[in-house]
Parts: structure tokens; sequence; C-alpha cells
């Protein structure tokens, strides 16, 4: 039988408990155990099945207490499979509605294994309810009697008691199941006969069924780790197993072990150290305890499940030191925690002071004098995010620092690719081993030259091995095969793929969606690459489905089920921390190796092109639980924040809390607007009566004031005529204010010389709205930058466009000029920053990191670019390479400016301002008085004043120096969203201010209009 809807185990203890299943009886009690043997299909002895009030052709109920939502399976005992128990004791029974997470075990041959260690997983009575593992030893296989098959003895069973009939046992040698425990002996009169227990082989179970396959033991791993239990086929990586236990050995408490994703680091330390250590290689390291974590989302919470009670409570110290008093014969603790990495993961997604508390547990841990030796396994990529947050648990690490050995070399392959075989009696195809050391070498150029292969193909060479192993035929792995998987660098590709075919269109859909959910994207802003993370299986549903679409939930499961039993994804439950027999707790999933991230080219792509879902995913779960915390409802979205959450929940499926969160910032911008409407009805109703009581007053105005309108027709239009030469601007809006006020002929005189004016230059050529504009420091040119993901270069004095650059993808949200000429910096929302030569167009260097505002100093050294992600960041344009990042603002930043001796910047996040001091990287003063989103700063010419404007319809003027207001302009003053000072500071204009596009502002600040449509004027 092969398996569908169950996921076949490899065989490990690990395994087992998902394997088995309590058989209830009608009070609800525990009659016995079964454990599945195929799809859908559980064994048990009949006895058992007797003991539940069943028989042949009967209805029982079954409950497997470690899978999630199997805590009612209903089965059919079939009556053609019953051997009762006076023959062999045997009951298969089929599910009536298999599940997915069920896993089959493998079943091996009984014979040939006596002194073998076993274990088995049973329900006794005065086990917790989930059960409990019991042990033995293989004796005797016992012949054919008394029209009874063959029994399996087994002694030293003293844990094996009642509540074990119908279990596994398993071999701990080979890891496949050899039997069916079916019978404890009691002892006789002189207390003979303890320990010894019987159970039915699998040879038994297959004469009965006989499509049972019995499976052979895989010696290679896949994309999964050796364990200790896999220590005897982990081979050729004995140097870096030296290296470590070397390590120890010199008695540093801490050791920080580095390497790139995919080079065993996991395997290293449990296959290979642990293992030596457990044997003794080190004195007194048999004693060892050995404590394995990963930080994922609560390190300590991790701890207490792997083996430390009460570590969040009372720390990492007196954990150990009360899991040693509980234990004496242990004499120290080795706490490794693998995947280091995903606590600084935490610090980029705005966790940073939960991360410094548990880093500061794990260093006072291994400075402290005490019995624990500290192992951390970390990527490599990851170490300069290690040392800016951590410099004290660096510094304590140092001496014990080791790198993963970066190559292997040719009996290094060999071992790994042979050895494993032999010991398991698999024969390779002449030629075959050296073929596959050839394709390793030849993977990259490096390789093919040096012949040492990087340590990073090792996913990718067991991965290759399984498929082979998979691939068999007659015990040869065969070049055939090889060939047909794709070979080395195919495999991973060959694997993943044959799995996606097995879906239809809409499942790959599915599937696409939820392997991305399993990806924590890439950060360049911080240096951080993609890594896997862990998702709650029931927000991983959600965010798998279609939206809207409530009736998806079988069809999101299959995906998930299948994905899980091609071993792609992998799932598990975890119990709470703090009581080691709760029920089992929320059920997670993930990827079973990050290599596929990286040489998986399908799951590649689709992480590159989800990945602003995910970022904004991510941004917006950190809001809802500071709002789920405290309750503070200015932690909900607003305006684009919330627009842009209403349109990704339009397009995908949100977790539940997440939408509920966006439902709440709804009602609450709801809320809002209805208030105001109400307000603005009252207003409304207040202005009509005082338009009523002012009609009368007008009418009688109005008689009067026709020869004033005159006189001011007439002054107005003098004032056009003496500017018609000098500011014909300003002369045409005088001639048509002045004709406006009255039809004099001297209006309409001046408003004829305006006409015969030259039109305003009009540069059209995009194909979207132009964001962002900028002039070159001579004039001469004009860059202009587009939501249709383009730059524009023209020609001020013809009008004319000079070049069109694309590089960009995605909207261009800045574009600035250096005050040399020599570079034009753009910014768009693809993540780039690029400086290049204005006038050949060549990019010289490509910045990471979405900016939407940019700004030179004065002097040209130093490109100040605010972004998304609420930082700023100036890049030295001398050395290309980044100066320093600046934090602190709680919002995107829209706008930066530097003072012109260079000394200040001015930003703008959100409603804040800050002022910088740009040689420190400090922040000198912030301005919070604005009350809504300030959207232009600009520095005087003799850099005493700032000038901010804001949507509050405000533009404020503050003392550059102290931050201390100096003035508001709020006069006629409509949206303003860009500001520059006259070059002589001086007010501008020398008369009262006008009101021009709704953007009058007060001397001495000159509003910039900028246009919303796809020209520039």
């Amino acid at each position: 039988m092969t398996s569908v809807n169950s996921t076949p185990g490899d065989g490990t203890a690990s395994d087992l408990p998902t394997a088995v299943a309590r058989i209830i009886r009608p009070d609800g009690e525990v009659a016995g155990t079964g454990f599945l043997v195929a799809d859908g299909t559980a064994v048990t002895c009949a006895h058992v099945v007797e003991a539940a009030g069943g028989g042949p052709g009967t209805d029982v109920l079954l409950s497997f207490p470690h899978v999630v939502g199997a805590d009612r399976v209903r089965g059919t005992v079939q009556a053609e499979l019953w051997r009762s128990v006076d023959l062999d004791d045997v009951a298969f029974i089929r599910l009536t509605d298999p599940l997915a997470g069920l896993r089959t075990l493998p079943l091996g041959s009984a014979e040939g294994l006596r002194g073998h260690k076993v274990r088995s997983f049973g329900f006794p009575a005065q086990a917790p309810p989930e059960g409990h593992f019991g042990f033995g030893e293989t004796g005797d296989l016992l012949p054919t009697a008394d029209g009874r098959g063959a029994h399996l003895q087994l002694t030293g069973a003293n844990d094996l008691t009642t509540g074990f009939s119908g279990g596994p046992v398993l071999d701990e040698v080979t890891g496949l199941v050899i039997g069916m425990l079916t019978e404890i002996t009691a002892p006789d009169a002189y207390e003979r006969g303890l320990g010894i227990a019987y159970a039915t082989p699998t040879q038994v179970l297959r004469e009965i069924l006989p499509d049972l396959a019995e499976r052979d033991v895989c010696p290679y791993r896949g994309l999964e780790p050796f364990t200790a239990e896999h220590a005897r086929w982990f081979q050729g990586r004995s140097e870096a197993v030296r290296q470590v236990l070397a390590n120890l050995a010199q008695q540093r408490r801490l050791t920080l072990l580095l390497g790139p994703s995919g080079s065993g680091k996991s395997s290293l330390i449990q296959a290979g150290v642990l293992h030596a250590l457990a044997a003794g290689e080190l004195p007194g390291s048999d004693r060892w305890l050995p404590v394995l974590v990963r930080p994922r989302q609560d390190m300590l919470a991790e701890m207490e499940r792997a083996g430390l009670p009460r570590a969040s409570q009372d720390g990492i110290i007196a954990a150990v030191n009360n899991r040693l008093a509980a234990e004496p014969s242990c004499q120290r603790v080795l706490l490794v925690i693998d995947q280091f990495e995903e606590l600084l993961v935490q610090s980029a997604a705005g966790r940073l002071r939960e991360l410094l508390a548990a880093i500061d547990e794990v260093t006072s841990a291994a400075d402290a004098y005490t019995k624990i030796t500290v192992i951390l396994i970390m990527r490599d990529d990851f170490y300069p995010q290690l040392a800016a947050l951590a410099p004290r648990l660096l510094e304590t690490a140092m001496p014990g620092l080791l790198n993963v050995p970066g190559t292997l070399g040719h009996q290094d392959l060999h071992d790994i690719i042979v050895l494993p075989a032999e010991d398991v009696g698999l024969r390779f195809q002449p030629g075959l081993p050296e073929r596959i050391i050839g394709d390793v070498l030849d993977i990259t150029p490096e390789a093919a030259v040096t012949r040492q292969a990087p340590v990073t193909v090792l996913p990718l060479l067991e991965m290759t091995l399984s498929q082979l192993w998979h691939r068999r035929q007659d015990g040869y792995l065969t070049h055939e095969a090889y060939r047909r998987i794709g070979e080395v660098s195919g495999s991973v590709t060959t694997w993943c793929d044959s799995a996606l075919d097995e879906l239809s269109p809409e499942q790959r859909v599915i599937a696409r969606r939820a392997l991305t959910s399993l990806v924590h994207p890439a950060d360049p802003r911080h240096n951080i690459t993609a890594v896997r993370t862990q998702v709650p299986l029931d927000e991983l549903r959600d965010l798998a489905a279609e939206p809207g679409d409530t009736g998806e939930q079988a069809a999101v499961d299959s995906v998930i089920a299948a994905l899980t039993r091609r071993r792609i994804i992998t799932t598990q439950t975890q119990r709470a921390p703090r009581h080691p027999g709760a029920p089992p707790g929320e059920p997670v999933a993930e990827l079973i190796h990050e290599a596929l991230i990286r040489d998986w080219g399908a799951l590649r792509d689709w992480v590159d092109q989800d990945h602003r879902f995910q970022e904004w995913l991510n941004r917006t779960r950190e809001r809802q639980a500071r709002w789920a915390a405290q309750g503070d409802p200015e932690d909900l979205l607003r305006g684009t924040a919330l627009a842009e959450g209403l349109e990704w929940s339009r397009q995908r499926r949100l977790p539940s809390d997440i939408a509920d969160f966006l439902t709440a910032s709804r009602e609450r911008q709801r809320a809002a607007i209805r208030r105001s409407r109400r307000l603005n009805a009252v207003l409304g109703g207040l202005l009509v009566l005082a338009l009523l009581a002012a009609g009368g007053a007008i009418w009688q105005w109005e008689r009067s004031d026709a020869a004033r309108d005159a006189a001011l027709s007439r002054q107005l239009a003098a004032q056009s005529s003496d500017l018609i030469g000098t500011n014909p601007e300003l002369a045409s809006l005088l001639a048509v204010k002045a004709y406006g006020a009255s039809h004099t002929s001297e209006a309409v005189a001046t408003l004829r010389s305006a006409a015969t004016l030259p039109e305003h230059r009009r540069l059209a050529g995009h194909a979207d709205a132009v964001r962002s504009v900028a002039f070159s420091t001579d004039g001469r040119t004009l860059a202009t930058g587009s939501s249709d993901g383009t730059v524009r270069l023209w020609d001020v004095s013809t009008g004319r466009s000079r070049g069109r650059l694309t590089e960009h993808v995605g909207s261009v949200t800045s574009v600035a000029f250096s005050p040399d000429g020599r570079l034009l910096a753009t910014a768009g929302t693809d993540n780039t920053v690029r400086l290049r030569d204005p006038v050949s167009g060549r990019v010289t260097a490509t910045l990471t990191g979405e900016a939407t505002s940019l700004a030179f100093s004065h002097d040209g050294h130093t490109l100040a670019m605010g972004g998304a992600d609420h930082e700023v960041r100036l890049w030295d344009t001398s050395a290309d390479k980044l100066r320093t990042t600046l934090t602190g603002h709680r919002a995107e930043v829209l706008a930066v400016a530097f003072s012109h001796d260079n000394r200040l910047l001015a930003t703008a996040g959100g409603t804040e301002v800050r002022i910088w001091d740009v040689a420190a990287g400090e922040s000198r003063t912030e301005i919070t008085e604005h009350v809504d989103v300030v959207n232009a700063v600009a520095f005087s010419p003799r850099g005493s004043l700032l000038a901010t404007a804001s949507n509050d319809f405000s533009v404020q003027l503050w003392d550059a120096e102290t931050g201390k207001h100096r003035r508001s302009l709020t006069d006629e003053i409509d949206l303003v969203y860009s500001l520059a000072f006259s070059p002589d500071g001086l007010p501008w204009p020398p008369r009262a201010p006008p009101a021009s596009h709704g953007s009058g502002t007060w001397p001495p600040v000159r509003p910039v209009p900028l246009f919303p449509d796809t020209a520039t004027k």
C-alpha cells in the first residue's frame, strides 16, 4: 500500500507518537494501542478491539493525541483481515475519514536482530494521557506453533506494561518497525519471567495483508538534518567535528559556530559533536546533558520546552542549576542554540528590546561560573548584525569563535556518498560515485580549479542521494536514475517541481501563497537575506486561501498535506513550555530547509514577487500587536496606510487578527468622517443664516462698489503694464485680475498685451504622474521622475528631452542633482537609489533601500535618503559607502534638507521634524507641533531659519539651532508640498503675499507647486 493522505515517517523515535492511536472503549477509557501501517489503515491486537466492545466488521473509535484535529477518528474493523485471540491476535482497522498529518511507520524484518535495542509507545494507566515510551531488547524469533504464527520475544521489557498492547516495536538500529506488541508475561511463583514480552513480527502482518510494504532504511537525509540517531551515516566531516571538540576541550563556556546556509551546521553538532561527546570523547562528556533549542518567537519559552523549566521566570542560570539538581548523574548542561539568526530577524521586525534581553541572558549564562557550556549556531551573513547589536556577546564568544570549514575535498565527498550506502548494504553501479563527485566539483568555476567543493553543496548532494535511493533497483543506485533526477544541480528543482506537478493549476496557486508565507523576505536595508520562518498552521491556511472564498478550507488542507508528504514543508505541534503534561499547543509549519529558498528557482521568484505583501504584513502585524496589547487607537491604520491595507485585503486572504485590525481601523476612520460631516452640517447651517443676514447689506454695498472696482482695475492694469517686460507671468496674472475687477478699457488693453506673450513651456512625455523635479545647478537641465518608472532629462532652453532613463522598476519617487552637477540621484519604489552621470546617463552606483526623499549636502560629499522604513541613510559619495543610518522617526520620511554649512540636516517623518548634527549622527532637536503630516522642510541661506510645511494648512518658521518657534504662516495657505527660500533670504515678493494655486505663503518662504499630471510645467 502507498500513503496518500498520511505522511511516511522515517522511523525515528520522534515519528512514533504521531503514528500511534489510542483505541477507545465505550466508556471513554483506553482499551489499548494501535498504529498506522498504510494509507488510512491502522493495526492493533484483536483482544484490544474486543476490550473496546468491537469485533469483525464493527466500528471502533480511535484517538491520535499527537495529531491536531484527530481526537475522535472513526474506523471499521475489516472482517476479512480479522485474526482472533487464539490465532494471531491481529485486527486491521480502516479509518472512515483519514486526516492530513497522520504518519505511517516504515516496516522492516524482525529476522536476525537479536540484541537490538527497541522502543514502543503506549498508553498505560500510570502514564500521562498523551502516552509515553517503553523500551526493551530483541530476543529470539519463535517459530509457528499450535496454529499461531511466529512471535518475537522481547527481554528487559519492564517498561512495556498493560496499555502497550497493539503498540509498534521500533528497532533503534534500523529505525524500522519490526513488530506489534501482543502480550506481556506474568511472573511465576518465583518471580521468574519479569520483563518478558512478545510481539507479532511484521512478517505475520504482511502474510495477513500482503499489500503492506517492507521498507528498507534510507541512510541519506535529503534536506533534513542528521541527528544523533543518524550518526552512523554522518560521514566526511571528521575535521569539522575535531575542531569543535578541540574548542570545547579548552573549557570555553561559549562557542560561536558560523557557516553559510546549507553548510550542515546543525548536522555537524547533532550527529557529529553530540555523538562524540556522548561517547566520552572529552573527559566526563558522557555525563553532559545536551539541551537543543531554536530561538523561534520566544527563545526562553523554547528552552523550557527543551528541558530547562522556568527559564523565562528565573533565567537560564537558575534553570540550569535546577535541572542539574534534579538529575545528579549529569555534571554539565550543554546548551545548543541552533539558527541563532532567528533572533536577529526579530530585531528588524521591531522587537529589539526583547532581542537584547534574550542575548543578555545568553551572555550572562556564558560569563557566569556555572556548569553550563553554550554553543551558538548562526549563519555567517548575520555576523555584522550580531556585532552591531550584541558587542558584549561577541566579545565573550570571540575566543571560541569557529567557522565551519568552507570546502569539501575528494575524500570527504567519497565518504559522504559511499560509506552510508555500504552500511545498509546498498551498492553503486561502477563509476557512479566518481561521476557524482565530478559533477559536485564542477558546480562552481573555483571548485573545478581547486578540486575543493563549497560546503554549501551538501543539501544538493544529500537530496540527490536520497532520490537515488528512492529509485534504487535490486539494491543498486544507478546511472539512469541519476540522469532522470537531473543530476546534482537539478535534484532539488526536480524534487520540488515534481511535487507541484501533482497539483492542479488551482492547487498550485494555493501552494504558491502557502510557500511564500513561510519565508521572511530579505531586508536589504539591514543586510538581512531571506530566511524561513515558522507560521501557525491556522494562519497559514488563511494566507494560502483565496480572498473572499470561505469554502476553500478542504482545498487548502489538501495542498498543505501534499507539500508535507513530499517533505517540502514540515508541521509540528508545540506543548505549553511550563507544563510538559499539558495538551498540545498551537500547530506550526515551516519549510524543511533554507536551501529551498536558494536553490529552487520557482520559490525564489515567487518570494521576490511577493515581498511587498509580506513586508506590509510584517509591519501591520507589529502595529496590530501593539494595539491588541495596549488598546491605543493611535496604533490603528488611517489614511494611505489604511487604504493600502484594504487594497491588500481585496487581493489576499488575511489572518483573522489582521482582518479584525483592518476592520477596527476602518470603523475608526468612518467614525471620524461622520463626526466631521456633523460638524460641517452645523457650520453650514450657521453659514446660511449669516449669508441671509448679509444679503441685504451686500446689495447696498454693491451699488457703491462699482466705482471702487473700476479704480482697482485701473491700478492693477497699470501695475501689469509696468511688469510686462520684466515679469511677464506676474503681469499676466495682474491683467486677468484687473479685468476680473472691472471691464475697464485699461484692463482690456493689458489683457490683450498679456495674450501676445509666449505660452508657458509644457514638457510632455511621461505616461503617468510626475512625482519629483530638480534643476541642475547651472539651470540648463531639468530632471523629472514619474510614476511610469522613468526619469527624463530636459534641455531647459529648448524644452526638448535629452534622455529617458528606464532602470527603475516601479514609480520614481525622488530626483536630485549634486551641487557640482556631476551626479544625478534617483530613487524608486523598487528599493533602489541610483547615482548616475547626468550627461551620459550611466549608472555609477546602485544603493539598496526604498527612498522617498533625497538631498545632497551643499559640498556634494553626502547624499541623504529618507525612507519608507522610517530611517534616513547618509551616503558618502566620495568613498561610495554608507556613512551612517539615522533612526528615531516613527513614520515614512517624506522630506530631507541640509543647512548651507552642511552641519545640520532636517528630516520630516509623519507629524515630527528632527534636526540632526550631521557629524555626530545624533538628533539635536525634535519639533512636534504640527498636527498633520509634514511634507517639506527648507533651511534659509544663512542657516538661521528652518521652514516646515504640513497638511495642517500651515507653514512654520523655526530657529534652526534651537528649534524654537519663530513664526506661523497660516493666512491664505492651502496644502503646501514644497518650499524654497529666495537666494538672498529677503522677503518675497516685496509687497503683500499673493494667493497662487491655493499655496500662497508669507515672506521669505516661497511655495513650489507640483502638478499631478503627466507633464512638467
